[in-house]
């Protein structure tokens, strides 16, 4: 008797189970209150595995495609992001935001050339845009193309310069949070010296310092400069005549 009654309780709740079945809408649901849970308690894997979902759910849904591509951006997932920024870019060729995120993940690939592609049709429709024009010129004096550096900088001489501030080397394992405008001279300075223009270089560590006068790269670059130019000053054979003296 007792096994017939647990039988007939299996089938009564059994018989239950297909009307609990989720309709999309509630799917949606459950997933979007994951998300928010996932974000909640920092469960990076279980927030991207949510928008997985969605985005099979929803495939039409660019929402979620873009939540995962900040995702890939903000984890350093660069291949990735740019997978999916060149799926989200087939349908709208000009949204910024994803653009951007392929400069960064191609610099941090190391495919500068492909960067600088991108960045020099930016800086195209914004021809005073101090950051873009900047991070152009970086990329481009990075690839040894110091005259293109120093011509990209020069087109923002006049521009005004928001406060910003750029991340750069002070020492070993070092960096130094340096404002932009401070990091444009810097950058003025370095493919000036490249452009072997010793003096201008000199000036515009001088502008670095003005602008920033704690700015360790500037203030090392322009002792280099400096003794670079003492040695080149210098009458000839007087290295002889000192290693002479020393012996």
């Amino acid at each position: 008797m007792k096994r017939i009654w647990f039988v007939l309780l299996f089938f009564a709740f059994y018989g239950v189970v297909p009307a609990q079945k989720l309709t999309l809408q509630k799917y949606i649901q459950l997933k979007t209150n994951q998300l928010h849970y996932a974000s909640q308690y920092g469960d990076v894997e279980a927030y991207k595995n949510t928008l997985y979902d969605l985005i099979a759910a929803q495939p039409e849904n660019i929402a979620w495609k873009d939540s995962l591509a900040t995702l890939y951006f903000q984890t350093g997932m660069y291949p990735q992001v740019l997978a999916l920024t060149g799926e989200l870019l087939k349908k709208d060729p000009q949204n910024e935001k994803y653009l951007m995120m392929q400069v960064q993940a191609f610099e941090a690939l190391g495919r500068l050339k492909k960067a600088i592609a991108i960045l020099e049709n930016l800086t195209a429709k914004h021809p005073q845009d101090a950051i873009l024009h900047y991070r152009l010129a970086w990329d481009q004096y990075n690839l040894k193309r110091s005259e293109e550096a120093y011509n990209t900088l020069m087109a923002i001489k006049d521009a005004t310069f928001p406060d910003t501030k750029v991340s750069l080397p002070a020492g070993p394992k070092q960096w130094q949070a340096v404002p932009l405008k401070a990091a444009y001279y810097n950058l003025l300075g370095l493919t000036a010296y490249d452009l072997h223009n010793l003096d201008l270089a000199v000036q515009y560590f001088d502008q670095a310092l003005k602008e920033y006068p704690d700015f360790v790269s500037a203030k090392q670059n322009k002792a280099a400069v400096e003794l670079m130019k003492a040695k080149l000053a210098a009458p000839a054979g007087t290295k002889d005549k000192s290693a002479k003296t020393k012996k």
